[in-house]
Parts: C-alpha cells; structure tokens; sequence
C-alpha cells in the first residue's frame, strides 16, 4: 500500500503526529510505502516560509489576534481550488501511485476534499485530529474516517453532523517510546516544557524561584527557541536548560511532573507515560479546549491566569503524592481506553 501523510510545520503538534502514525503502520505493515508531505512548502513553495514566519509571529506576540483569524477561517472551511492546484495535487497523488491519504493538519483535509469533489476521484481520505476542540475546518463530506482524541471530540464532531461510525477514539498518536513503562529517579523531577516555539510565559520568574530548590531537579526544554536557551542557561546554572530534543520522551518518563502549554500532542504524549501535568496560562483556542479536558479528566491542574506565585504552586502539587496519584491512575484509565482500529482503515 503507498500512503500519503499530510502536514503543516505550524508548531510541534502536526509533525509529530505524522511521524508517529508513520512509526505505527510500519511496525504493523513492515512492506508498506509511506511518504510524509509538508503539504503547505509543495503546494507554496515561494510563499511557506512566509506562511510558517508569520504564523509564529503571531502566536509568539499577538495570540489575540491569531485566535481571531482561527475564529473566522473556521467559519470559511472552502479551500480555493484553481486549475494549477488542482493540477499540483494530482501530480502528488498519482506520481506517488497512492491507496491513501492520512491528513493530520485541517488544511491538508480541505484541499483534497475540495479536489475530491471537484474532480470525483474517490481516493481514500482518513483524518487525523490533534487537538481535543475540532473546528469545522478539520470537517468534510469526503473525510471518510476522523481519529480522535476523545469521547469529547466524537460529540463534538456528531454535533456538526459527522456520522458517528465515521468516528474513531484513538487518541492523538505518540511515539512508541512514550507509550513503554516509566522510569523510577529517587529525586523528585520537574520537566518545564514550551513547546517547539520554547514559549513559557513569565519564564524568568519562574526558574528565579526553583535555582536553589534542592530538594527536586528542574529540567527545561525550550525547542528551538536557541536565543531563549542560550539567556537562561547562563542565569541559572542549577537547572539543566535543553534546546531541540528527540528524546522528550526520557525527560517525560523521568518526571515527576510537567509544567507545560496545552498542546494537543504534549497532553497525550503526558497521558502515556502517565505524568501529571500543570499548564500555564493557554491562551490559544485549541489549547483551551485541551485545558478543560485536563481538567475535566483530572490528568493535572490548570493555572488560567498570570500568577506571580507559580513556582508555589508547582512545589505544592509535586509534594502532594496523593493528587499525583490519583492523575496517574486516571491518565492510566484513559489510555486503555483508545480504540486501536489501525490509521490505513478503508471504507
């Protein structure tokens, strides 16, 4: 079987999903031919690094003003489908000889249901949502199986008019690695993460307040926010500052705790190796929506608003061995409960 992975490098999320359902349907189908597509850099290759600088432009500075235009593309779900688009898709698809599309970014859906339609071919399109909230932009007539992280996603998406035996629990995919046992460290471990853009509000203070804390280590992964890691790490010299990682998934098994955004990835890839979280401050819509459901599920604590008495707060819940537990035994629950129906489903 050849299949198409489709993805957008906005953030860590969508890539990482892609290369984890990759990871999965080759340990299970070792023959088949899998391809991941930065879909937005082959269909604008003058213009993607434009796209990618301005989206981090404006979740880094203007976060209010991105959740707005999210807000409106979610209204506007019609992909633009002129004859050279339509003509550069099909190259992708038949050049490839591809059986399937797995599309793992809301763009990437739209553009080929729009082709699908518009040319009435009939390739197999399965979806893969990444964020708990799925907005209409992830939905369309031709998607003909959604993953999902959740019971709460599945509503969501019955009550926009998804037929409900086109929906699949899966959970939001990690790697392999994250799903293997935890390791036991005798120190208490905090992991502070910002995700691939290293954005961790009011960062300064925060590590000020945990450098002479000796009774746990800190560690802090800042992606590839370099300046960020080059500032602190010569501030604070009792915290290990990490810049891009492969290997998240050892500073996650050894923590005791992350302080972290609610990214959809991140919150499932905490769920596996069963690690409580305490979130600061989302404030993008999608991590909202991740927020409530830690919440919800009792999988950590949310901090919503700016709080000078943070690095307490984290003291506080990582020596509360009981609430750690309890999130443990839920995360636990939860995992066991995804539904393992494989991604190259067709029907």
């Amino acid at each position: 079987m050849n299949i198409l992975i489709l993805t957008g490098n906005f953030g860590y999320g969508h890539n990482s999903a892609a290369k984890s359902i990759k990871e999965k349907i080759l340990l299970e189908n070792p023959d088949y031919n899998i391809k991941i597509i930065d879909f937005i850099e082959y269909m604008f290759p003058t213009l993607n690094k434009y796209i990618y600088s301005t989206f981090n432009f404006l979740v880094g500075k203007c976060h209010t003003l991105y959740n707005c235009l999210n807000k409106i593309s979610s209204r506007n779900t019609s992909a633009p489908l002129k004859k050279v688009i339509v003509k550069k898709i099909d190259d992708l698809i038949y050049e490839n000889n591809t059986d399937l599309i797995i599309s793992v970014f809301p763009t990437c859906s739209q553009y080929i249901s729009a082709y699908k339609r518009m040319v009435n071919n009939d390739i197999v399109l399965n979806t893969c949502i990444t964020d708990v909230d799925a907005h209409e932009e992830w939905i369309s007539n031709e998607t003909n199986l959604y993953f999902v992280a959740c019971e709460k996603t599945k509503e969501n998406l019955i009550e926009k008019g998804v037929n409900k035996d086109k929906i699949i629990i899966s959970g939001i995919p990690v790697r392999k690695e994250f799903i293997n046992s935890k390791k036991e460290t005798k120190q208490k471990n905090i992991l502070i993460m910002g995700g691939g853009l290293g954005l961790i509000p009011d960062v300064d203070e925060l590590l000020e307040s945990l450098e002479h804390n000796s009774s746990f280590k800190v560690n802090v992964i800042v992606g590839n926010n370099e300046k960020l890691k080059q500032k602190i790490s010569s501030i604070y010299h009792n915290i290990n500052i990490i810049g891009f990682t492969n290997e998240v998934f050892k500073y996650m098994k050894e923590a005791d705790l992350i302080v972290t955004k609610a990214g959809g990835i991140t919150m499932f890839e905490a769920i596996n190796t069963e690690t409580p979280m305490l979130v600061i401050k989302p404030f993008l819509t999608q991590e909202v929506g991740n927020a409530l459901y830690i919440e919800d599920n009792n999988l950590g604590e949310v901090i919503w608003k700016k709080n000078k008495f943070l690095a307490e707060d984290i003291i506080k819940l990582i020596n509360n061995e009981e609430k750690l537990s309890q999130m443990r035994r839920n995360m636990k629950k939860l995992k066991n409960s995804f539904d393992n129906t494989p991604y190259t489903t067709i029907i």
